[in-house]
């Protein structure tokens, strides 16, 4: 009979498997255990959509749904809803299958962004060959990786199909720029890595996506187009046929659809051996850990080959093997040893399941549902901390997978080389801004009637009196236990100098505590 997880074990299995959570989240976990618990997430109830909620609050010929419109909802997505699961797995799915809404790249971008966050959030638990259609059917994908009007080649050479979408399918979506052993490490040839995929690849790929366009291209169906797949243009698409080195003895025969140029050559890159460790390892950093071990990857990139049942690119049964792999459990100390570096396994938090972690633990709230006043605020703190949802810098997200800081002991030539993602956005400025924008948002409160949305700080006040306890209980709920005795007695001391004779002075000891806690080295490195 499995053993129930302490609160502090639930916390900190919630933490990979969630953006925030609170205290009945952990009570959740507790009575269901792990397995189970992700059961019900799978079939958990979700909110209203990104594209309905931004369709039942603007005209559908208001230019003005862009970047900050989109941002709202992703806001009130990730706070509000209750498949923490689901939304969990389709922000990493979005950091990975990069577009984004930065650089305004056609009218009603805040519609098109949240026609593809759909897209990920309604395939997350499906199958990863879906999700790969789903991309490359998308309109925002085809606008942010200028592919949408691509042409074929002409007779006269002036024209050649676009490139942008076909490299980064390969590069960064499916299989990398190596071949790959089942561990997710660069296989050697004589001292050199073997490439992936040729140029002549990525040239036929790149045929593969000609002649895709949007469905409804003209004013006024602008708004409306977001959300269809895209269709295809006879004229405009290359109809000959097409083979890739990676893929031998698969043919695009001359004469097939468009369609079934795109199933064919998405089926040949989805059958390659890479995807399964190249996607699998970068969701465990994702979700658990910045550095996994080769046999972490191994079996995660076997649920991915087979969820047991013969079926390729099982999602659920990937997330699930990510979750309960015995390295994820072997850290939490339910078995013994963690392998030979312990102090390796781990990964900073992203800042911004910070801020969502805050406002699920403090039941952060919106009068009146619409999470506007003050949105600017909210999104001041991702810009301060270089990380905005859906607002990635480029199609290599905010960060990539295998950052290692340089000039630090990750990097040491002495020692194997040591990633850190999350620190490519982790600078001074971005440091203090972090604590500077928690310490504004900490500081709201619902009690404030002014403010449209803050945190619900009333069902704390009873725990204010006692700092001890009240350190001890954010500790389980916010940092899954992990701060040393020695920090949480310096926290304990600061707060006992506060007064706490009114609510005011009571919910400011609260308000502290949480900061302090939130500022801390021992939450910040997720462990």
């Amino acid at each position: 009979m499995a053993l129930t997880p302490t609160r502090a074990e639930a916390a900190r299995f919630l933490g990979h498997a969630a953006l925030g959570y609170n205290s009945s989240d952990i009570e959740a976990v507790r009575q269901a255990g792990f397995d189970a618990w992700m059961d019900r997430q799978f079939t958990a109830w979700r909110q209203t959509s990104h594209w309905d909620w931004l369709s039942q609050r603007y005209s559908p010929t208001t230019p003005g749904v862009t970047d900050g419109d989109l941002g709202t909802s992703v806001w009130r997505r990730f706070i509000e809803g209750r498949d923490l699961l689901r939304q969990k797995i389709t922000f990493a799915l979005s950091e990975i299958l990069v577009t984004s809404v930065r650089n305004n790249i056609a009218g009603f971008t805040g519609y098109g962004g949240a026609s593809y966050l759909d897209m990920l959030e309604e395939r997350a638990f499906g199958n990863f060959r879906d999700i790969l259609q789903g991309i490359s059917s998308s309109l925002f994908m085809a606008y942010y990786l200028t592919f949408r009007g691509s042409r074929k080649a002409d007779a006269q050479g002036t024209q050649q199909p676009d490139e942008n979408y076909a490299r980064e399918l390969l590069q960064l979506f499916t299989i990398g720029l190596f071949v790959l052993d089942d561990a997710g490490n660069p296989v050697a040839v004589d001292n050199s890595f073997q490439q992936a995929y040729t140029q002549a690849d990525v040239e036929a790929l790149a045929r593969v996506f000609t002649g895709w366009d949007a469905d409804i291209p003209d004013w006024p169906g602008a708004y409306a187009r977001w959300k269809r797949p895209m269709v295809n243009s006879p004229v405009n698409f290359d109809s000959d046929a097409k083979s890739f080195s990676f893929a031998p003895g698969i043919t695009i025969p001359a004469g097939a659809s468009p369609q079934d140029n795109m199933r064919l050559a998405l089926d040949a890159i989805f059958q390659h051996p890479n995807v399964g460790p190249f996607i699998g390892k970068q969701l465990i950093q994702k979700l658990v850990t910045s550095n996994p071990s080769p046999d972490y990857v191994r079996r995660v990139a076997a649920a991915f080959n087979n969820d047991g049942h013969g079926v390729r690119g099982d999602m659920k049964a990937v997330i699930k093997a990510i979750l309960m792999d015995p390295d994820l459990l072997d850290a939490q100390g339910r078995r013994n040893g963690m392998g030979p570096h312990p102090e390796q396994f781990g990964k900073l938090r992203e800042p911004a399941t910070r801020l969502v972690q805050f406002a699920k633990a403090f039941n952060m709230k919106s009068k009146t549902g619409n999470w506007w006043t003050d949105r600017h605020r909210v999104w001041e703190y991702f810009r301060n901390v270089g990380q905005e949802p859906m607002k990635s810098p480029s199609v290599f997200n905010f960060y990539r997978p295998d950052y290692s800081p340089p000039g630090t002991d990750f990097s040491l030539p002495s020692q194997e080389r040591l990633l850190g993602p999350e620190f490519q956005i982790t600078t001074e400025s971005s440091v203090i801004g972090y604590v500077r924008a928690m310490a504004t948002i900490i500081g709201w409160s619902l009690r404030d009637p002014n403010l449209e949305c803050a945190a619900d700080y009333s069902g704390w006040l009873p725990k204010a009196s006692d700092a001890t306890a009240l350190v001890n209980e954010l500790n389980v709920l916010l940092a899954a236990g992990r701060l040393s005795p020695s920090t949480m007695a310096l926290m304990t001391r600061a707060i006992n100098t506060m007064p706490m004779a009114t609510s005011d002075q009571r919910e400011n000891r609260i308000k502290t505590a949480a900061l302090l806690v939130m500022s801390a080295p021992e939450y910040i490195t997720q462990k």
